[in-house]
C-alpha cells in the first residue's frame, strides 16, 4: 500500500496539471493563441531558469556519469533506428512514417520528465545532465526522419538541426548554469546575490505549473478516430517497450554499468514519458503527417499516467528508491 500511494503522489500531481490547462482550453479561458504564449514562455524563459537553477547548484563533477550519460542518448538512439525499421515495414503510407518514428521515441523529457523525476526523488541531480544530451538528440534525430519521410522530403537538414540546438532555451539555461556548477559559485546562497538567485527562483517555479497547463491546454481529442491503429502502436513502443527493454537491461547491467536505484528511475523517466508536444509542431513545419502526430501526442499523455504510475510502484516495490 506505501509503495502505491508513493507512486500516485509522485505522478498524479503531473497528470492533474495536464488535465486542468485541458479543461480550462475546453471551457474557452485560453484562446489558442495564448495556449501558444503559454508554451513560448514556458520554453523560453520558465523552463531555461529551472535549466539554469538546477545546473548551477548541482556539483557537476560528482553527477557526471558517462556510462549513465551514453546509455540514456544510446537508448535513444535505439529506440529511433527500431521504430523506424518496424514503420518502414509496416506502414505502406511512407509520409507517415516520420510521425510515427518521431512520436516513437521523442518524449516530453524536459517539460514533463524533470518534473516527475523532482516528484519521484526530491531532486533532478543526474536528469538535468541529461537533459543536455537528451534534447539535442531528439532533435537531430527528429529532422533526419522528418527530412527523409514526408509529404515534402526537402522540408530540412540535420545542419539547420544543430543550428536550432545552438539556439535552443534549454541547452542554453544549462550551458549558463555550466559554470557555476564547476565552480561551486554560490550565487543561490550568498546575500551578495540574493536579488539575482530571488528573480530565478520566482521564474523557476513558473517552469512546471505552466508548462503542464500549457501541455493540457494543446491536446485535442477533435481527430484521435484518423489513424488509431498507428497512434497506438507508437505508444506501445514509446510507454511500454522502450522503458521495459531498456530498464530491464540497464537493471541487469547495473553493477557492471554503476548505475543506482535512483540511476534506474530517471532512464524510466526518460524512456517511459509520453511523446513531446514539439514532435506535433515540427511534424506540422516539415509538412509530415500531423494528424498522426496529434494523436500519438494524446494517446501517450492519457496512457502514461498508467504506465508511469505502474513503473514507479514496482520501483517503490522492489526498494530501488
Amino acid at each position: 500500500m506505501e509503495a502505491f500511494l508513493f507512486s500516485i503522489n509522485s505522478v498524479l500531481p503531473v497528470f492533474l496539471l495536464t488535465f486542468v490547462g485541458w479543461f480550462i482550453r475546453r471551457q474557452g479561458m485560453l484562446p489558442q493563441n495564448v495556449v501558444g504564449a503559454l508554451n513560448s514562455i514556458a520554453f523560453n524563459i520558465a523552463l531555461p531558469a529551472l535549466l539554469f537553477r538546477e545546473m548551477a547548484q548541482a556539483n557537476i563533477t560528482q553527477v557526471f556519469h558517462p556510462a549513465f550519460v551514453l546509455y540514456g542518448v544510446g537508448g535513444t538512439a535505439l529506440t529511433f533506428a527500431i521504430a523506424w525499421v518496424v514503420a518502414e515495414v509496416f506502414i505502406k503510407d511512407k509520409a507517415s512514417v516520420g510521425a510515427f518514428v518521431q512520436g516513437s521515441f521523442r518524449g516530453n523529457y524536459a517539460m514533463m520528465g524533470l518534473l516527475l523525476i523532482f516528484n519521484i526523488l526530491g531532486h533532478t541531480g543526474k536528469g538535468i545532465l541529461l537533459t543536455a544530451f537528451v534534447v539535442p538528440a531528439y532533435n537531430i534525430l527528429s529532422v533526419v526522419v522528418l527530412t527523409f519521410r514526408s509529404r515534402n522530403p526537402q522540408g530540412g537538414s540535420v545542419a539547420k538541426a544543430v543550428y536550432g540546438i545552438a539556439r535552443n532555451p534549454l541547452i542554453i539555461g544549462i550551458l549558463l548554469g555550466l559554470p557555476f556548477s564547476l565552480l561551486q559559485i554560490p550565487l543561490f546562497t550568498s546575500e551578495n546575490t540574493k536579488f539575482l538567485a530571488t528573480t530565478v527562483k520566482h521564474l523557476a517555479d513558473l517552469a512546471n505549473p505552466l508548462a503542464m497547463l500549457a501541455i493540457g491546454a494543446s491536446i485535442s481529442a477533435g481527430k484521435v478516430a484518423k489513424g488509431l491503429r498507428l497512434a497506438l502502436g507508437a505508444a506501445v513502443v514509446k510507454l511500454v517497450l522502450a522503458p521495459l527493454l531498456l530498464v530491464g537491461a540497464a537493471y541487469l547491467l547495473r553493477d557492471t554499468l554503476g548505475f543506482s536505484g535512483e540511476d534506474l528511475v530517471v532512464l524510466f523517466v526518460v524512456f517511459g514519458v509520453p511523446t513531446a508536444v514539439a514532435s506535433y509542431i515540427m511534424a506540422s513545419k516539415m509538412d509530415a503527417d500531423a494528424d498522426l502526430a496529434a494523436n500519438i501526442l494524446l494517446i501517450t499523455s492519457l496512457l502514461s499516467i498508467f504506465t508511469i504510475t505502474f513503473g514507479i510502484y514496482l520501483f517503490k516495490a522492489g526498494g530501488l528508491i
